[in-house]
């Protein structure tokens, strides 16, 4: 069966309007207030943690190639002896901060960081990070600006021992689609392609 017309528009439009409606959520750039924290879920050890954004509850999750630690309470503090370190967000932030323990003076040439956004796009890979701003006296603490930030992957050498005071600010977008989402977008991309079929049959016959 085939959906013609107005129907297979309304279905299309409403698989889109199934996005869920965190996009509209804007912060104030630059704030980074106590809000804005990553905290963490509860007291961890593994060489994956979660934590979770503090002012929706966005997922936020850390892996190593070595065993990391999180406290139980209060913004997530990492601990551990981190060669590498990746960082996945569940939505698109435009603004991240975050500070490495006892790397006073550290400037962005002493790690490689690798940032994607929620479609896959580099926003940058390398050393030197040309996106990043570093502020604040003694432990440095470090601005990656691009749009829609998903993924920050990090590489040390030396290794360090903490990594803390993530914050976000910026929503682009609500990142992944839930499974339901797709199949409501992926019904109503149907419903347009089989009504332009029916369409293109109907105006060869005629012809």
């Amino acid at each position: 069966m085939y959906i013609k017309g107005a129907g297979a528009a309304a279905l299309a439009m409403a698989a889109f309007a199934a996005i869920p409606a965190g996009a509209a959520i804007t912060i104030q750039t630059g704030s980074f207030g106590a809000g804005t924290g990553v905290h963490s879920t509860g007291a961890q050890s593994a060489d994956t943690v979660n934590g979770v954004v503090n002012q929706d509850g966005s997922a936020v999750t850390f892996s190593s190639t070595s065993t990391l630690s999180i406290p139980g309470a209060g913004e997530a503090t990492i601990t551990g002896t981190m060669s590498t370190l990746d960082v996945l967000f569940a939505k698109g932030w435009n603004n991240i901060t975050f500070a490495f323990q006892n790397l006073k003076g550290t400037k962005t040439s002493d790690f490689t960081l690798s940032v994607t956004d929620s479609l896959g796009t580099k926003l940058f890979n390398g050393s030197d990070c040309t996106i990043c701003q570093i502020t604040g006296a003694g432990e440095n603490k470090f601005i990656v600006s691009g749009t829609g930030i998903t993924t920050l992957d990090f590489t040390f050498d030396p290794a360090i021992g903490t990594a803390k005071q993530f914050r976000v600010e910026g929503i682009t977008n609500g990142g992944i689609p839930e499974p339901a989402t797709w199949a409501l977008m992926i019904l109503g991309f149907g419903a347009i392609g089989g009504s332009l079929r029916v369409r293109n049959r109907k105006l060869r016959y005629a012809s």
